[in-house]
Formats: structure tokens, sequence, C-alpha cells
């Protein structure tokens, strides 16, 4: 690969914090950025990440509690000197409570929403000028989908969330924009994969024949880290084999 191209998509040293990151697409981006040479730090709610690859880079951080998530820019901060990127991936998808709907509609928006603004609001205080938030939000997001209210209301907030914070944002040189995945094998489409009706009813939608792996995100990922994405904001990209664009 010549200098020019490894020049613009370089990533190397660039510190990018990454929510969601014990497994899964998080886990992935992770994972991409730091073989790609960034500094990476990784949140979230669990224990320990999946891969050991992680462990020394990780901290365990519920991002509801925005004391202690900006303590943790603080101090990452102090370490790296900057963050060049906030890359959030951190959402939930609960299932249905026959009991209490609205407190799982209430949840999700918390979780996928609101505490994704106070991170990027906290996080764009401490960036570098030039900076980039990526959010991770869904083709549920710009399409219905049945049974999960909370959760196609939250990923499509937060597609206008990306908007709105790429125009509030643009004075501090942050760039903001989103990666809007279709059906990703991960633990939270684990139900759909593993029901061979599901999984065929979705296939069917696909262009390309097959289910998204957390890998095929990384690519997008580290453009929109890169400067090769300078000139970007405001945006998404649908990354979801073609689901949105078939028709017949």
């Amino acid at each position: 690969m010549n200098d020019y191209v490894m020049d613009i998509f370089s990533i190397i040293n660039k510190t990018v914090l990454v929510t969601g990151a014990s497994k899964g697409i998080g886990e992935a981006i992770s994972l991409g950025c730091q073989a790609a040479g960034a500094n990476i730090v990784c949140l979230a709610r669990s224990p320990r990440p999946n891969s050991p690859k992680l462990a020394n880079s990780y901290i365990q951080c519920d991002i509801e509690d925005s004391l202690i998530y900006e303590e943790i820019i603080k101090d990452v901060i102090k370490k790296f000197g900057s963050i060049d990127s906030l890359i959030n991936v951190a959402a939930i998808s609960l299932p249905p409570n026959q009991e209490n709907e609205h407190e799982r509609f209430s949840k999700t928006l918390n979780v996928n929403l609101n505490a994704v603004f106070k991170c990027c609001d906290i996080t764009s205080r401490f960036m570098s000028f030039g900076g980039s938030i990526l959010n991770i939000s869904s083709i549920g997001g710009i399409q219905g989908f049945p049974n999960n209210p909370g959760y196609v209301a939250s990923k499509g907030g937060l597609r206008m969330l990306t908007k709105a914070l790429a125009i509030d944002l643009k004075e501090k040189g942050i760039r903001v924009n989103c990666l809007m995945p279709g059906y990703i094998k991960t633990d939270m489409t684990k139900a759909s994969y593993d029901n061979l009706r599901t999984r065929s009813r979705r296939l069917d939608r696909m262009i390309i024949k097959r289910w998204g792996k957390p890998e095929d995100l990384v690519g997008a990922a580290i453009f929109f880290v890169s400067n090769a994405s300078s000139y970007i904001t405001g945006t998404d990209l649908i990354i979801d084999g073609g689901w949105t664009a078939k028709g017949l």
C-alpha cells in the first residue's frame, strides 16, 4: 500500500474512546482501531471484555452514570493528553414487558439516547479540535420495525441527534456522523438468528445474502476516525447488505 493511502486513512496514535466495547460491534471496532495503531479506551458495563486483547484498555462503566463517565474522561486526558474520537456503541434492546411496557420504553431511551447525548456532551468539552464523534444507530432509525417501539424511537432519535450535534459542535471543529447497521449477528440479534424462520425472512430482504458480522463495521469506523472523512459531518452511512435499498 502506498504512503498516500496509509497517511490519509491513518489513525496511528489517535485516542479513540469506544462505549459498549465488551462484545459485539463495540469489541470489533475496538480491536480494529487498536490494530490500526490507535490508543484505545474501552468502556462497558460488563466486568471484563470478551477479548483479552482489550483487557489493558478496558474500564467498567455504566454510561448512565455521568459523574463516573466524566471522571474517566479526565483520566484519559491525563494519560493521553487528548481525545480524538468517541464511538458510541453502547445500547440495549429489552424483551417485551407485559406488566410495564412504559418502563421498557423509558429504559431503552435512557440508555440508547439520553446517556449517549450525555457522553457526547461531556466528551466534546475535552476533545481535540478536528475530533470525531461516531454514533451507532440502526436501520431501525429510518424504517419501522414491530414489537420494540422504544428501540426504534431511540435509534431514530440518535440519527437526528447526530445531525443536531454536527451543527452545535462545528465551532469546536468536531465532526459528528452516524453508522446505520442492518442485521448484524451479535448477542442482541441471537434470538432472530437462531430461529430459522426469522433468519430466513430477514435474509430474504438482503441483497448481499448473508447476515452482517461486527467486523463489517470496522472499516467504516476507521474511515470516520481518520482524516479521510475530514469534510463529512452530520451524515449517515448505511451498512445493511442492501436491506434498505431493496424493493421487490
